[in-house]
């Protein structure tokens, strides 16, 4: 889980250390927001984007105007979030950009994150801090044995005979399985696939989304 935590801030600096645009920054807020109301992590979402772990905490971490979600990103959070697009892009979110002052780098006490201090019209100023614990040091996620059977049994049917999305994977699980998944129990059982001991799936990145398809 992300925490959002504000403070009263220190006096403002004479220039913003990020200007990034006010819809781009309600974004990242609103994605965090929903990410803790339904209990999913951010790398779980990277995953069913198609994108590395660190992925959408990178937007986090270093929030800038090359870290943003894509038109076709945005197209699907309301599905993988399981919320309205307005909770996604709020009504009444202004146009221009949005200054990030006396901004730092988290990553102490066991926790990595970024905060930074936003001032109003009138000079007050609050600090945002986003930041979520690092995984504990040699920890490993149990596989999901149920999970791999019913994707193993897709790889001999055929199912990955084509190039498949994470979120093609979701969307099937969702429809036609009665067993109880997370989100990371997909991925650790698609690395298990594609890793040296089954060697079943290829992984590679096909138009910037990560895909998988049957070994020949």
């Amino acid at each position: 889980m992300i925490e959002f935590v504000e403070r009263p801030s220190i006096r403002k600096s004479e220039k913003p250390d990020v200007i990034m645009s006010c819809m781009d920054y309600i974004i990242i807020c609103q994605v965090i927001k929903q990410l803790n109301e339904i209990d999913m992590r951010d790398d779980e979402l990277s995953f069913l984007l198609g994108k590395p772990n660190n992925y959408v905490f990178s937007f986090i971490i270093k929030p800038s105007d090359k870290n943003r979600f894509n038109e076709d990103q945005l197209d699907l959070l309301p599905f993988l979030l399981r919320c309205p697009f307005s909770k996604i892009i709020v009504n009444g979110t202004k146009d221009g950009n949005i200054q990030l002052h006396h901004t730092k780098t988290i990553n102490e006490d066991g926790y990595k994150g970024f905060s930074h201090i936003i001032y109003s019209e009138k000079g007050e100023g609050t600090r945002i801090i986003w930041k979520k614990k690092n995984a504990p040091k040699g920890s490993t996620r149990k596989t999901n044995k149920p999970l791999l059977e019913v994707l193993e049994v897709w790889i001999k049917a055929g199912y990955f005979d084509k190039q498949i999305s994470a979120i093609e994977i979701f969307k099937r699980l969702k429809a036609e399985s009665t067993i109880k998944f997370r989100v990371s129990d997909i991925e650790k059982c698609m690395k298990i696939l594609c890793g040296s001991r089954q060697s079943l799936l290829h992984k590679d990145s096909i138009d910037g989304v990560l895909k998988y398809w049957r070994k020949k």
